[in-house]
């Protein structure tokens, strides 16, 4: 009999030990599907920071306008305000011509690059193939976690029914433990769910300097 514990002792720690991987494995899994969209995220962070120094000298003529622009409708404001106090009427039928300054043109898109057009594509590829590495590897990896839930929990179940000598809350708290975090199927179909609702990157168009209003 103690020959027969000893055996389930070892089983029940080999088996732990399984699940305890598995469960790491899956999780090293998921966070690689995230580096490499963070990386995407990077290149086009990067690409975003030289458009912001390419785009300075027209941001700052820009301004410019938007400023005259507001120096014209202040103008006209303060212009509508004293004719309010004065010339009632007069105000009525100012307000009737709808006064609006022109617009000013708007911005074209600065479309991507081909070499961050690329990059992008290149890391959409990458992302694909590791989110089928994944469920390639998890759809084996399941049933060998499926042997080493069932050895785990048969030698526990053996240890708690027939360790007289053994503590028997400890066995019963480690199948509880086991069952929430590792045997249970919530955390493995959660991680599942988010390797599978994790999109491939898209590459963003890079906008050159803000819209100003409407076309030419």
């Amino acid at each position: 009999m103690k020959k027969n514990i000893t055996i389930a002792k070892f089983i029940t720690i080999i088996s732990f030990l399984i699940l305890l991987f598995s469960t790491y494995y899956l999780r090293s899994q998921v966070l690689k599907l995230n580096t490499i969209r963070m990386s995407s995220q990077n290149v086009m962070i990067d690409q975003e920071r030289k458009d912001i120094e390419e785009s300075s000298p027209v941001r700052k003529k820009e301004y410019e306008a938007k400023l005259g622009q507001y120096q014209i409708q202040r103008k006209h404001y303060e212009e509508m305000l004293d004719l309010y106090k004065s010339d009632y009427e007069e105000y009525v039928k100012r307000i009737k011509d709808k006064f609006a300054p022109p617009m000013m043109p708007r911005s074209p898109v600065k479309p991507l690059s081909p070499d961050v057009s690329d990059e992008m594509r290149k890391i959409g590829i990458e992302f694909r193939d590791q989110q089928f590495k994944y469920f390639s590897s998890t759809s084996k990896l399941n049933w060998v976690s499926c042997l080493a839930a069932l050895s785990l929990v048969g030698g526990l179940l053996y240890l708690l029914m027939f360790d007289l000598e053994g503590k028997r809350i400890f066995y019963l708290v480690l199948i509880v433990l086991s069952f929430v975090f590792m045997i249970g199927p919530s955390f493995h179909s959660l991680m599942s769910a988010l390797a599978g609702f994790l999109q491939a990157p898209q590459g963003i168009p890079m906008m050159g300097a803000p819209g100003m209003g409407a076309p030419y």
